[in-house]
């Protein structure tokens, strides 16, 4: 009789013991499950440099998009072109879009940077407006230019000129081409530079500005209804998503770009006036 007492006890003790285990695995499990959905519900951000519109407003469409996956879009508006390199170089943000590839690259080197492109947006149309004038054979000789001063817009505005035959380009081993590099001007033209932002200020002081729609806007015009000539589709100068090259890669970025190159974003680009913003994607 006491040894089937022990036995049965031995028996009652394995049982407990068991269905111990088995709560502790389930509680386990609970838990494991629980941590995966606060995981998969928690809110990333992203924090996104931007200068003006029309960039500003594909951010903010991209931001409500990204919403929808938990994820927000912090948008940091800065005063000039300089800055949201700087910003994102320093990982103050974790990508901007303010610019196009070749002053990406400008900034790259002399700063010694490794921001990289993403994803390209939009061509933002630069093209040549002039107030007292209805084409370009109308302009004087010795007519005044005003130009952006940055290398790499120096060598969007003289590539313009070439695409028209308004100016012929030396051969050059390098990708931009400066002011030295023009072999032939027919019309004699004469270059004033200033920082790009200053050039619709400068408007009524220069037989013609060039310079891309958002200034052109600052002036109601736009590249379709006023520009004596504009950019080809073909060039190298989309307004680009750009990152760095440690993050580029990363989840939030390539969802930010695929946000970017929505058809809500095709959309706004095609709505705005006068061949403003021509999708790149």
């Amino acid at each position: 009789m006491k040894k089937l007492f022990i036995i049965m006890m031995i028996v009652l003790t394995s049982v407990l013991v068991a269905c111990s285990d088995s709560n502790d695995s389930k509680d386990t499990e609970s838990s494991s499950d629980d941590n995966n959905v606060e995981s998969e519900n928690k809110e990333q951000t992203i924090r996104v440099a931007v200068v003006e519109s029309p960039m500003l407003d594909v951010v903010e469409i991209a931001k409500e998009i990204l919403a929808e996956d938990n994820i927000n879009v912090e948008v940091v508006e800065m005063g000039d072109y300089i800055q949201p390199n700087v910003a994102l170089a320093n990982e103050e943000v974790d990508a901007n879009f303010s610019q196009h590839v070749p002053f990406m690259k400008q900034f790259n080197q002399n700063k010694d940077a490794n921001l990289t492109e993403v994803q390209p947006i939009y061509y933002a149309n630069f093209g040549l407006y002039a107030k007292d004038y209805a084409s370009v054979e109308e302009f004087p000789e010795d007519a005044s230019i005003g130009i952006a001063n940055d290398p790499s817009n120096i060598d969007r505005t003289l590539r313009l000129l070439a695409s028209h035959n308004l100016i012929e380009l030396k051969e050059i081993d390098g990708e931009q081409y400066g002011l030295d590099d023009i072999k032939e001007d027919s019309h004699n033209f004469s270059f004033e530079q200033a920082g790009i932002a200053a050039l619709t200020r400068l408007y009524e002081d220069f037989d013609g500005v060039i310079v891309n729609p958002t200034h052109a806007g600052n002036l109601d015009l736009t590249p379709a209804d006023d520009a004596l000539i504009t950019e080809k589709e073909d060039n190298k100068f989309a307004i680009t998503l750009v990152a760095r090259e440690d993050n580029v890669d990363s989840e939030l970025i390539q969802k930010l770009a695929e946000a970017m190159t929505s058809e809500e974003v095709r959309e706004f680009l095609n709505s705005r006036e006068g061949d403003a913003s021509i999708p790149a994607f």
